[in-house]
């Protein structure tokens, strides 16, 4: 979830980027999206690489994990009995589209973000080191690809924690080094309706990241999660307000205090579940901190930050400490990030390389930010259609000269319910408005993406959601599915 600091709410704008300079290409975009670290891997040429031999733990965390290959580099060719789209890339940003069936039943005009397959010419790969799993190197891919023993471990661990979806293969496949690897998409198996299987893709029936994660962790709550510390020794609750959660809060607090690292788990564990408050100006003192890995040792202790790795089933939580003047002092000189400062973001993991080094996330965020801008839109296009006595505003009586889109929208339920046939919609005041912002919610439900981590330099969920600019002073925890019983009493 992503939390502007002059809006306490669920915002828009899906999963991090770099600080608030919003230009609207397609670097920026992924820049926004991968980090700074990661767009810059993906950008530099680089050619497969052989795998290194066998490292011991201590070493893992130093070597990359995710090599690039170019598009057209790999195997693509057609082969018998398979169909569909390669990959297929997603807006950045909802538009103004004809819609067609479904609902709002007769209202075209609708709120999308737009789809474009794309080829395997045209789409560079974000690769495991060891060759079983690649994912699209795009802002928001569609799909990944994966040896069916990736594919196997993964819905095994899955069903174990009870998750509302299962991965599916097929339909297509590439060569990528010694492997031939198969097209993923998820399935919805919990809660699934008729309506969430529609389309063509899979209505994850909520958009939230947090109520996402949730549901795919296995929780049966959309806003609980269990932090897990060390490996897997500690754990306490996490029931995130608006913009932050006090346990994390006072766990960071915990972590800043460290100077002498004798903080373990049970005394971790101990002080997020604490009534303490933490001192004053916790960004400050947790960024100072952290920066430049002050507390490296803590963290590994307890697997937080970096050090968080999650496998299929559980996932990742990551939130802001924010400092007194605004700025996140996990940097070096302290950085202003503007506006857009995300309280916190959940992702959860839902498949992962066969040597354990990378994993894949499947997540989605609040996009309140771009409907209500696209709504706008939307409305402005209605309102001069309406004006031209165009299209379906021919049969209507013209509106006023002196009226603007703010008068537009106050006859919005008139003007579509006098075009609208369905009875269903048509017999409630304010129903065609509500059955359009229904659609767009329903759509964004079905605009979640997949992203790959690593264990390499920059390759964490940590490292690129910390270079993305929108988290001050970042903590990032492992979550699981709260285990029966767990302590739910105010924080």
């Amino acid at each position: 979830m992503r939390i502007g600091l002059h809006q306490r709410a669920e915002r828009q704008r899906g999963t991090p980027g770099t600080t608030p300079v919003r230009q609207d290409t397609a670097l920026a975009e992924l820049h926004r999206t991968a980090g700074n670290a990661a767009l810059s891997r993906l950008l530099a040429p680089a050619a497969p690489r052989e795998r290194e031999s066998a490292p011991d733990e201590r070493e893992s965390v130093h070597l990359q994990r995710i090599a690039t290959h170019e598009g057209g580099s790999y195997d693509a060719q057609d082969r018998p009995g398979e169909r569909g789209p390669f990959f297929v890339a997603q807006g950045p940003a909802p538009r103004v589209a004809m819609g067609g069936g479904g609902e709002p039943r007769d209202i075209r005009e609708r709120l999308r973000y737009e789809l474009a397959e794309v080829g395997p010419a045209d789409a560079p790969l974000r690769v495991a080191d060891d060759g079983t799993l690649a994912v699209h190197g795009v802002a928001e891919p569609k799909e990944f690809y994966a040896v069916q023993a990736v594919v196997d471990s993964a819905n095994e661990a899955l069903r174990a924690v009870g998750s509302t979806v299962e991965l599916v293969a097929g339909g297509r496949s590439i060569g990528v080094g010694a492997h031939r690897l198969l097209r993923v998409r998820p399935s919805v198996v919990r809660d699934a309706t008729d309506k969430s299987q529609l389309g063509p893709f899979v209505s994850l029936l909520r958009s939230t990241c947090i109520s996402v994660a949730c549901s795919l962790i296995g929780s049966e709550h959309a806003k609980r999660a269990q932090a897990v510390l060390g490996g897997g020794d500690g754990n306490f609750l996490l029931t995130p307000n608006s913009d932050s959660d006090a346990r994390a809060n006072r766990l960071a607090d915990a972590v800043a205090g460290d100077t002498a690292s004798t903080l373990d788990v049970d005394g971790a564990v101990a002080a997020a579940d604490g009534a303490h408050t933490p001192g004053p100006d916790l960004g400050r003192r947790y960024g100072e901190a952290t920066r430049d890995g002050g507390r490296d040792a803590t963290e590994q202790r307890l697997g937080i930050n970096k050090y968080a790795s999650p496998g299929p089933g559980d996932g990742f939580a990551i939130f802001s400490m924010l400092a007194q003047d605004g700025l996140d002092h996990s940097v070096a000189p302290a950085a202003e990030r503007g506006e857009d400062v995300w309280g916190y973001h959940f992702a959860a993991v839902v498949a992962r390389s066969l040597d354990g080094t990378c994993q894949v996330t499947l997540e989605n965020y609040a996009r309140n930010e771009f409907d209500a801008k696209a709504r706008s839109e939307l409305y402005e296009v209605l309102l001069q259609r309406a004006n031209a006595s165009r299209g379906w505003f021919a049969q209507l009586k013209p509106l006023l000269e002196s009226d603007d889109q703010h008068a537009f929208k106050a006859k919005f339920d008139e003007v579509l319910a006098a075009l609208v046939s369905d009875p269903e919609v048509r017999k409630k005041r304010g129903m065609p408005r509500l059955q359009l912002q229904q659609d767009f919610e329903d759509h964004t439900c079905r605009s979640w993406f997949f992203r790959v981590y690593g264990g390499g330099p920059g390759e964490s969920f940590h490292e690129q959601q910390a270079a993305s600019g929108y988290f001050n002073n970042p903590m990032t925890l492992r979550v699981a599915r709260p285990q029966p019983g767990m302590n739910s009493a105010a924080q």
